[in-house]
């Protein structure tokens, strides 16, 4: 389970806002397009809110490692795959480095209109708060 310390911002319904200090691996990471940066440190998502989070709280925000690893080895792999399975075959095929390239960009091109066929509708996997660390409310 991949997870970090956030503070909730907002609630929306089944949802929360929650603002992350920004780390060094965020420019990399292949959920940066559920991020939004609020600052040049800080940055808000919206994240389901499984523990009953209120604005002011310090919570947990987890994500699935097993959904994360899963979702990227389809990403990458199936297109590579595919491209090399392609790069094959045009060689056995031809017998010529041409036919090797154009059978590798064939196998590439299917690989990468699978990929987008199995995605549609699929669920992708969202980043929820597992826990509440401190109450940001106080007692009146």
């Amino acid at each position: 389970m991949l997870e970090e310390t956030a503070s909730v911002v907002t609630i929306e319904k089944d949802y929360a806002r929650v603002a992350l200090i920004r780390s060094e691996a965020c420019g990399d990471c292949c959920a940066k397009h559920i991020c939004h940066p609020s600052s040049e440190k800080t940055m808000e998502m919206k994240v389901l809110n499984t523990a009953g989070a209120h604005p002011g709280d310090r919570v947990i925000i987890s994500l699935p490692a097993a959904d994360l690893l899963k979702a990227s080895a389809t990403a990458y792999l199936m297109p590579a795959v595919a491209a090399v399975a392609g790069g094959a075959i045009g060689w056995t095929r031809t017998g010529s480095d041409t036919g090797a390239i154009i059978g590798c960009a064939a196998g590439l091109l299917l690989g990468l209109v699978l990929l987008f066929l199995l995605d549609k509708g699929k669920k992708v996997p969202e980043p929820f708060i597992s826990r509440v660390l401190e109450s940001g409310r106080t007692s009146g």
